[in-house]
């Protein structure tokens, strides 16, 4: 299996609309790796057509073609924040079905009240800590901690997830979005990847992040998880350019990478 990085940047990608900042000139500069499109990550099966999606972002078509993917079998949803699923209406009139799995919440918005019933879409809801069979994949929904409200029903929050996968004996283990209060049941549940992809907004803590993870705070769940490689992605234009950020973190690539569009990893 093939894991492919569609996108390594947050809500509004970098370079950011407006911004002339370091990591911004450099991105329409030079591009990948400093350009970021908004998240997204492929589990690739080249041998069955199994590909499967982890949410579906903004800049779906453009990552799908750019990396020379012509279907996918199935959605995996972490939550319906609109960076994660507008994507989905790049499906219609160019495959004839796909699979959605997520919480009902999520599925209920996407699914229904997004318009996107034009899409024939099997829906498959899942639940928390749940083992689900996908072929020759087991994985399980793990809550995250990414307080939000669902805009439409203020009263209605919004569960986050991430996934924990097994692929081939390997435990793939893509947190979503997330701040560091991620529940312990979902600790015990996510240790010992052989590979972590996770949150890390940016490299400095400010007075209103919690809903995401700092660089340094991604770093330290990676060890508290003993994860062999980590990822880090959701990565903001706050950030240094690419290079100074990984040179920052693990200059020699040991442990962590600092993730970008178009990285692709094997397990």
């Amino acid at each position: 299996m093939e894991i492919i990085i569609l996108g390594s940047g947050d809500t509004v990608g970098t370079p950011t609309l407006n911004c002339n900042c370091e990591s911004c000139t450099l991105a329409r500069e030079q591009g990948i790796p400093n350009s970021r499109t908004r998240f997204g990550i492929l589990i690739r099966d080249p041998e069955k057509d199994r590909n499967i999606s982890i949410d579906t972002g903004p800049d779906l078509r453009a990552q799908l073609i750019r990396e020379g993917i012509r279907r996918i079998a199935a959605v995996l949803y972490t939550h319906h924040h609109y960076d994660h699923i507008l994507g989905f209406s790049e499906f219609y009139r160019v495959q004839n079905f796909i699979k959605v799995f997520g919480l009902k919440e999520t599925l209920d918005f996407v699914l229904e009240r997004m318009g996107f019933k034009i899409i024939n879409a099997k829906r498959k809801e899942i639940k928390l800590y749940e083992t689900v069979d996908y072929h020759n994949i087991q994985f399980q929904a793990f809550p995250v901690y990414h307080p939000t409200w669902n805009v439409t029903h203020p009263a209605s929050y919004i569960q986050p997830i991430g996934y924990s996968f097994n692929i081939n004996g390997k435990k793939l283990v893509i947190t979503g979005d997330t701040g560091v209060k991620i529940p312990e049941e979902s600790l015990r549940l996510i240790k010992n990847p052989d590979l972590l992809i996770t949150d890390a907004f940016i490299d400095k803590p400010t007075h209103f992040l919690d809903h995401h993870m700092t660089v340094n705070e991604a770093k330290e769940l990676a060890n508290t998880l003993n994860a062999k490689k980590t990822v880090l992605i959701h990565l903001a234009h706050l950030n240094p350019p690419h290079e100074k950020l990984q040179e920052k973190v693990d200059p020699l690539r040991k442990k962590i990478i600092i993730g970008y569009d178009s990285l692709k990893l094997t397990i």
